[in-house]
Parts: structure tokens; C-alpha cells; sequence
């Protein structure tokens, strides 16, 4: 995955810093790609790109000078973005979220009429190269839609402004922000309301707009046959208080697990004490508390499980999930995580995290370190349903390791990964705690291969 912010300002309104809100807001894409960061902005006369491998707040901290403007984009992800283009359009900096599902076949036909690629022809410059093509960019843009197969979400900075769009399934959302004198666009709102960013609305399903003097206009409008926000961006990919369709993740994470809680309730099954893995499991597990919290008040119950934290995560170490190589995955699995000095022994735990895909953090990591605190029995409640396919519109889970699909079974799954009990919420469940029909949620990856 990858996240990227854009910001337009109208010099005469504006009463903020331009490299401060660039920053600060770029940095909180961070946790949506670790690999490589990067800043390109225009200050009426040139574009000015910059990029680092590796964490965006160190390599950027001392690193602005030169890049003050009008506009600008910031990138965090997987790949060295944004990338500078020349072009019969006029140079562009272009940096975008999601995958191309026939970008071999698309360098094959460049190829084949003398282009080169820089960069082994991944996605970004498969996508710059479609767009220049077009008249003007919102044409661009719109041949590139016709010609890819995939899910993206992209920014354009130009001399004209920023365009930014929404592929027609908006499967991989922006949010729009202001504040006086400046327009903003996000793949992730979370930094928002730190830097006194009001949240306006969400982008449309195949939305074309441009940020120009502080101001949105929308250019275009793609149609679309069929519209579906990834339901993983409420569950784990962005952060817990973002909100896609007014809908806070934070609250989607809470009403899962209380699902579970009252299926477990329903059987007479009240654990002793409730555990989150960190982060991710957190709000989770306050869902599933929360509902024997509810039910003894209304006195359906008579007893409740305490909460506490048997694992805490070390701030510094990364986000596992989006490491591309199994090895990196497996040490930043390891390393972020560490078990309590505390001692549980002889609690019956149930313990809540946000998915299961591989099943690595899991296997090698977290049981036996909850083992190691002495719990006598783990029960493991899940806040997404059953991850059986690699998701076709993102980069990060191939085909072939999800956990489910090789190990259809669940009682083998509980025996090898050395648990006592698994639960998942179905398809279902989900759509009840996001709000939405089910048509309008994207959930491949719960689906059969």
C-alpha cells in the first residue's frame, strides 16, 4: 500500500506554513508505507521533487529547504515516488495508491513502441506514461482509467494545480479537508484535526478535481458500473480514527467484536481476562469488553472479564504487515512485539487483533509469548472475516499464503497455530458494523479463490 497528502494554498488567505502542513500531514500517511517517502512542490515557477528510502519525519526533518510553494504532494509507500515527468502536457510530479493488475502486458506494448522504463516498469511509470498520452489531464486520466485493470488512487502535481482522482470502483478512497486559505487531499485523514484541518467529504467514485489557490474543482466524474470501498480500511489499513463515508474505523473495530462477545455470551462463555495485540487489536478488544460491560449493567449477566495488556508493542519497530519480503515480515513481526513482565498464570484469556492473513505474527510470535506469561488457555477472536484470497487491487498479501485457504478447516487452524478456540465474524457481520450494503464494500480477499 501507500499513502500520499496533497495541499493547495492561496497565498493572500492562507495563515499557515506551507512546509509545516506539508510535512506534518505526510507524515501521517506513514503508517500506510514504510519503504520509501518523498515531497515534490511548485512555487509558480518549478516543480521540485525529493524523495528518501526509509522513514519520511527523519529523512525530511532537515531536509525542506528549497521546497517552499503554493502546492505540493507527499508520498509514503512502497516505491520511490513521487516520480518527475517531462511530458507534451508540461512537466508533472505523479505519485498514486493501489495496483495494476495488467501492467506486464501494458510495458509489453510500450516496449514495443521503443519506450523505455526507469524502474523496471512498475506502476507509476506505466500510469504517467498513459496519462501523458491524453490532450489535457483530465483526458489523460480518463484514458488511463479505460486502459488499466486495477484499483488507484492518484496525485498530479502540475503547473496547473494538483489533480487528484478516485478510480471509478473507489476502492481505495481520498478525503477532502480545509481550513482557511487551503484545500487538502488524503488517502488517510487521520493528522487532520492536529493541524485545525476541517474534514469536508470523501472524494467521489471517480472524481477528477483539482487543488488550486486553496480551492477544489471538480473536473470530471467518471462513470462507474459498479462502486466498492475496500472494507480493510475500517478493519487495519488506516488508522483507527479515520472516517471513510462518515463511518469512523474506530467504531467498526468496536461493534465486530462485540458481535463475537455476544455469541460468546449466548454459549456461557466468559473469559477471565481480555487481551488486545497492539495496535491493531486494541479497539477490538474494548468492542468486545464493552459488550459483557453492557450486559451486566442491563443484568443479563452476572460476572465480566477484565481487561488488560499481556503484550505491548515497541513504538519504534514498523508495520509487519506491509513488508514485501517474507523475512523482512517474519523479524518486524518478531521484534515488535514483547511480552509482559507480568504473570498470568492460569487465566483463561481471550485475546483480539484485527485479521489473520499469513498466520506468521501468530504462529512464531505472539502464542508463544502469550504462553510465556502463563496463561492457561487462549481464545482468539478476530475482528475480520476469514481471509481466503490475495486481494487483486493491492500489492502486499500474494496468492498462496493466506492462512484459511491453505488450511480450510478451522479446528486444524486452532490445533496448529496452538490455540483453544478461533472465531471470525462472517461477510455479513462486517457489512452490519461499517453501515453499508454489502454490494458497496469491496471484500475479495473474504471471498472463496
Amino acid at each position: 500500500m501507500a499513502g500520499f497528502f496533497a495541499l493547495s494554498i492561496n497565498p493572500e488567505t492562507y495563515k499557515g506554513n506551507f512546509l509545516e502542513d506539508l510535512f506534518w500531514e505526510t507524515f501521517y500517511q506513514q503508517h500506510l508505507g514504510h519503504e520509501y517517502a518523498g515531497l515534490a512542490t511548485y512555487d509558480e515557477k518549478k516543480i521540485k521533487t525529493r524523495t528518501h528510502p526509509g522513514l519520511f519525519r527523519p529523512n525530511f526533518r532537515k531536509d525542506l529547504a528549497g521546497l517552499e510553494g503554493t502546492e505540493g504532494i507527499g508520498y509514503c509507500g512502497e516505491y520511490e515516488e513521487p516520480i518527475l515527468v517531462d511530458s507534451r502536457l508540461g512537466e508533472f510530479a505523479i505519485c498514486f495508491s493501489g495496483n495494476l493488475i495488467n501492467r506486464d502486458k501494458l510495458v509489453k506494448r510500450f516496449k514495443t513502441f521503443g519506450h523505455s522504463f526507469a524502474k523496471e516498469g512498475i506502476d507509476i511509470e506505466v500510469i504517467a506514461k498513459l496519462i501523458a498520452q491524453g490532450d489535457k489531464f483530465t483526458d489523460g486520466i480518463k484514458r488511463m482509467t479505460q486502459e488499466i485493470k486495477g484499483a488507484y488512487s492518484l496525485a498530479i502535481l502540475t503547473e496547473e494545480g494538483i489533480y487528484v482522482a478516485c478510480d471509478p470502483s473507489s476502492h481505495w478512497p481520498l478525503v477532502v479537508g480545509e481550513k482557511t486559505g487551503a484545500v487538502v487531499v488524503a488517502s488517510d485523514p487521520c493528522g487532520f484535526e492536529n493541524w485545525d484541518f476541517e474534514r469536508k467529504r470523501d472524494l467521489e467514485p471517480g472524481e477528477i478535481a483539482l487543488l488550486k489557490y486553496g480551492r477544489l474543482e471538480t473536473k470530471e466524474k467518471m462513470p462507474s458500473d459498479k462502486t466498492q470501498i475496500c472494507s480493510f480500511i475500517w478493519i487495519y489499513t488506516n488508522y483507527p480514527n479515520a472516517t471513510f463515508r462518515n463511518i469512523p474505523g474506530s467504531l467498526v473495530r468496536k461493534k465486530l467484536l462485540a458481535l463475537l462477545a455476544q455469541r460468546d455470551i449466548e454459549k456461557g462463555f466468559i473469559p477471565d481476562v481480555v487481551i488486545p495485540v497492539p495496535h491493531s487489536g486494541r479497539f477490538p478488544a474494548i468492542g468486545y469488553h464493552q459488550e459483557f460491560c453492557r450486559q451486566i449493567n442491563e443484568k443479563k449477566i452476572k460476572k465480566i472479564p477484565l481487561y488488560d495488556e499481556a503484550l505491548i508493542q515497541y513504538i519504534f519497530a514498523g508495520r509487519s504487515y506491509l513488508r514485501l519480503a517474507n523475512k523482512e515480515r517474519k523479524l518486524e513481526a518478531y521484534i515488535k512485539q514483547l511480552r509482559s513482565a507480568e504473570d498470568f498464570s492460569g487465566k483463561i484469556a481471550v485475546v483480539c487483533d484485527d485479521s489473520i492473513r499469513r498466520g506468521t505474527q501468530l504462529l512464531e510470535n505472539l502464542v508463544p509469548k502469550l504462553k510465556a506469561v502463563g496463561l492457561k488457555e487462549i481464545h482468539l477472536r478476530i475482528a475480520n472475516p476469514e481471509s481466503l484470497s490475495a486481494c487483486p487491487w493491492g500489492k502486499t498479501v500474494k496468492a498462496g499464503e493466506l492462512l484459511a485457504s491453505q488450511i480450510p478447516a478451522k479446528e486444524k487452524r486452532i490445533e496448529i497455530l496452538g490455540v483453544d478456540s478461533l472465531e471470525h465474524p462472517t461477510i455479513e457481520d462486517l457489512a452490519k458494523a461499517i453501515g453499508l450494503p454489502l454490494e458497496t464494500l469491496c471484500v475479495d480477499c473474504d471471498l472463496p479463490a
